[in-house]
């Protein structure tokens, strides 16, 4: 009785883990964007500075406490946003990156001025 009890735990166990894990980005061949997680925090954007070309898919979450947005310019992309994104909520942004260097950063109020930008090299 003691081992079924200890498989139906590890069974949930596994289904919760796999349910609380991110979707695994699709590959470049699938027509579907690779999904990279953008964290926003209080004047800081926390993701890869290095990217491969290719659909991306940008989950900006917020996990500062004042409001957010992600915004996108680099070759082929004209000042992409999100919507503004409030503390603990977020928002996708999907984009085709080619070679070249992209400007990350927050257009709410003076949020780049006070660090949150970032370059982003894709080749």
């Amino acid at each position: 009785m003691l081992l079924g009890v200890l498989a139906l735990v590890a069974t949930v166990c596994t289904s919760a883990s796999a349910a609380a894990a991110p979707p695994a980005p699709a590959g470049p061949g699938g027509g579907g964007s690779h999904l990279v997680i953008v964290k926003m925090v209080d004047y800081k954007l926390l993701q890869p500075a290095f990217l491969q070309p290719g659909r991306y898919t940008f989950r900006a979450i917020n996990e500062g406490r004042m409001p957010h947005a992600l915004e996108i310019s680099g070759p082929g992309v004209a000042n992409a946003s999100t919507p503004v994104v409030q503390s603990g909520q977020a928002a996708d942004l999907t984009v085709d990156l080619r070679r070249g260097l992209y400007d990350f950063w927050c257009p709410v109020g003076n949020h780049r001025q006070m660090g949150m930008q970032l370059d982003v090299y894709v080749g």
